[in-house]
């Protein structure tokens, strides 16, 4: 369970930024919870600093039950507070921060900045204070009053996040994808492949019955399906597949091994013994059924869309990162 947890939190991760910074959809949960407990936002100094900019103290215990809140909510059931530590919580919060400051520096280095009708647009636009799909004023003041916010730290908020977004539509403008690179990664997405393969526990003597069948069947002349057939271990034949689909009868476990050892197979190559998180196996790759170009041609719009998207989300996660790894970055021993 706890791996799953950790895989679910990983996406989480990288949106977290912003998450803690716009405070647009759960600003209200967070500013509720003031008086979440004793010595709250009672330390002083600095959580971390960011290229001589301080991290408050308050501002991350603010940003850490907010994460907090949120997670308490995604989990239910499966939620206990030692996971807080298992799941490095208080660190994933703290990251979130200090790339939300670096981002605010950049964004000011660049010369971007938000217009006053550019923040009008982005505070009525949030449907959190429209009544009758239109923006009330009343609600909005109302929900601020409710939750001790002030209009002007609540917009400001809302300008930093305008800032990111923009800072982030310039960073992702050299995103690119040709109809080439398209229709090479369409091709291989949506291949088919036919095999069959034997499986067994793992064990040591289970390996040395795979590899002494592998061994026959890689023979000058050997007849693969014949020896699968006679090996006594029930070879399975599923219906043809996408690498990377689910196959019957294989595990999630092994699945990834498994797929990477038929996308180095030619046809009619048996593999050497692959390992999975459970089984060994020993696939024969049948044959191989190729994406058309007609298929390609009536989803060429979406997919080149879909790629573009991935680009732009990678080109923006490598450069925060080197952004990071040039910043100059303080944190305070107490956090971890």
């Amino acid at each position: 369970m706890l791996r799953t947890m950790r895989d679910n939190l990983k996406s989480l991760s990288i949106t977290l930024w912003l998450v803690i910074a716009a405070f647009i959809v759960s600003i209200f949960v967070v500013y509720g919870m003031q008086s979440a407990g004793p010595g709250a936002g009672s330390k002083t100094g600095a959580a971390a600093t960011v290229n001589g900019e301080r991290i408050s103290w308050q501002e991350f215990q603010q940003a850490y039950r907010q994460q907090v809140t949120t997670l308490r909510r995604i989990y239910g059931d499966q939620w206990n507070e030692e996971l807080i530590r298992d799941l490095g919580i208080r660190r994933q919060v703290l990251d979130g921060l200090i790339t939300s400051r670096l981002l605010l520096q950049e964004a000011e280095r660049y010369g971007l900045t938000v217009s006053r009708e550019e923040l009008a647009a982005a505070v009525m636009n949030n449907p959190l204070f429209a009544e009758e799909g239109k923006f009330s004023r009343d609600r909005y003041r109302g929900l601020l009053e409710a939750n001790r916010l002030t209009p002007e730290r609540y917009e400001e908020s809302v300008r930093q996040s305008v800032l990111r977004e923009k800072l982030a539509t310039l960073i992702q403008a050299s995103a690119k994808v040709s109809e080439a690179e398209a229709w090479e990664s369409f091709r291989a997405a949506k291949e088919k492949v036919r095999v069959a393969y034997v499986s067994l526990p793992r064990s040591e003597e289970n390996r040395a019955r795979l590899e002494k069948l592998q061994t026959r069947a890689s023979q000058k002349g050997a007849s693969v399906e014949k020896l699968l057939q006679n090996s006594g271990l029930k070879p399975k034949k599923p219906k043809s597949f996408a690498l990377g689909e689910a196959v019957e009868e294989v595990d999630p476990s092994d699945s990834r091994a498994f797929h990477l050892a038929i996308l180095r197979l030619k046809e009619g190559d048996i593999s050497p013994v692959i390992e999975g998180q459970k089984s060994l196996f020993l696939i024969h790759l049948l044959d191989r059924e190729a994406a058309t170009r007609e298929a390609f041609e009536n989803e060429k719009a979406t997919w080149m869309q879909q790629l573009l998207a991935e680009k732009r989300r990678w080109i923006w996660a490598s450069w925060i990162e080197n952004l990071k790894g040039q910043a100059r970055i303080d944190i305070s021993s107490e956090v971890t």
